[in-house]
């Protein structure tokens, strides 16, 4: 009766510990994000409903990826995604070789011969003509989207499946606080920006109102109205703007960001399933095309102020695998 009354209040062993963690992941964020927030009083207490959120809507984002692709020469035969995602088994090693982590992964015995680990890419899509046979016929002008990814990197490598959902969810947190960094970064140079624009324009419409007076704009002013009115117009969609901006330039407007992302992550960090049919090429394809492959990734979306996208694709490596890259494609 004692424990549940105790557990009810959160002065139970496992509540305190709970506690604790929570308001060390909070100091991590705050240490990221903008450290002057501990001039704040309470802050723990305003950022600690939305940790508790993003935590756990971080973590339902893991079962979402799809299935695990084995990075090693044999599934370049076996798995047409490899063959997509990488232009050949030379291309496989040098990742394999230059990931930082994954060395350091494997310079400790501990972790064992088998790392499972996160892939993550940046994809993009090019336009051009190219020949393809259409009705019987060959044809050189046709259009054709080519897809292709690069700056590939490999992310919190781990001995066990079950040690890098875990991981991974931890490391979703990191991502989620670095998101929120680059947004107050964002919007203090929006506001800079803006009110730069804004004295011009004060300075723009002096100029026009006062005969022979002359504004030395080391700036060019061509994209700065010509009127008096339309120097109004433009003073009058900046006032707004300017004041959201200007609200959340001091301290207690920045925790107040910090506390919006926290409590809607689904809105900065959202994981978006993307099916992609592509032949042996890596062009776009529809229809029953023997030759082509269902390429499927998750892409996750940071941010809403220039959002940032990266596919996501679950990995596993093996210590042999890395070996007989080396043997079959290493230089020297």
């Amino acid at each position: 009766m004692f424990e549940r009354w105790l557990r009810k209040l959160g002065l139970d062993p496992q509540s305190r510990q709970r506690a604790r963690e929570q308001a060390a992941l909070i100091e991590q964020l705050i240490d990221t994000c903008d450290r002057r927030l501990r001039l704040l009083p309470g802050y723990q207490d305003a950022l600690a409903p939305g940790m508790r959120i993003s935590q756990t809507y971080l973590s339902s984002l893991m079962s979402q990826l799809p299935p695990v692709l084995e990075l090693s020469l044999p599934s370049f035969s076996r798995d047409p995604r490899l063959g997509l995602l990488f232009s050949g088994p030379a291309s496989l090693l040098e990742l394999l070789e230059s990931s930082e982590t994954l060395r350091e992964f494997f310079l400790s015995a501990s972790n064992g011969d088998e790392a499972w680990a996160l892939l993550a890419m940046q994809r993009s899509e090019t336009g051009r003509f190219g020949v393809s046979m259409e009705n019987g016929e060959l044809r050189s002008d046709v259009a054709q989207v080519v897809v292709s990814f690069d700056g590939h990197r490999l992310m919190v490598p781990s001995p066990s499946q079950e040690a890098f959902l875990q991981r991974s969810g931890a490391h979703a947190l990191d991502v989620l606080s670095a998101v929120i960094a680059r947004r107050l970064s964002l919007m203090e140079q929006s506001r800079q920006l803006l009110e730069s624009e804004q004295a011009r324009l004060q300075l723009r419409r002096l100029a026009l109102q006062s005969e022979g007076c002359t504004v030395v704009d080391g700036q060019a002013d061509d994209d700065l109205p010509d009127s008096v009115a339309g120097v109004d117009a433009r003073l009058a969609e900046l006032k707004p703007q300017l004041a959201e901006l200007r609200s959340h330039a001091g301290l207690e407007g920045t925790l107040d960001v910090v506390r919006q992302v926290l409590e809607r992550p689904e809105d900065y960090f959202c994981v978006q399933t993307v099916t992609l049919r592509l032949n042996r090429m890596g062009i776009k394809v529809e229809g029953d095309d023997e030759g082509a492959t269902d390429l499927m990734l998750e892409e996750v979306v940071l941010g809403k102020l220039q959002p940032i996208r990266r596919a996501l694709v679950p990995v596993r490596v093996r210590r042999d695998d890395i070996a007989e890259l080396r043997r079959q494609f290493g230089q020297g």
